[in-house]
């Protein structure tokens, strides 16, 4: 399954895709959520976020089950 890196500023696919929204933690560590784009982006759960890697294959995973097999990661944007 495909796995696109997109920066934040890129536009996100029209077509349904599962989205990982990658952003650092409080100490530096790369974490990550999830969403099904038909669904919309309800935020992460901040410290209970997945590692980066752990993300990207919980996605894949829950693409399959839906039948989803586009996976972008992007990295969220911050306003600095």
């Amino acid at each position: 399954m495909p796995v696109i890196y997109l920066t934040p500023s890129d536009p996100l696919p029209g077509e349904r895709h599962i989205a990982v929204i990658a952003h650092k933690d409080e100490i530096g560590s790369t974490k990550a959520y999830f969403y099904d784009s038909n669904e919309g982006d309800h935020g992460g759960s901040g410290p209970f976020d997945w590692l980066l890697e752990e993300a990207i294959e919980r996605a894949v995973k829950f693409g399959t089950n839906r039948g989803i097999y586009n996976i972008v990661v992007v990295g969220r944007k911050t306003n600095s």
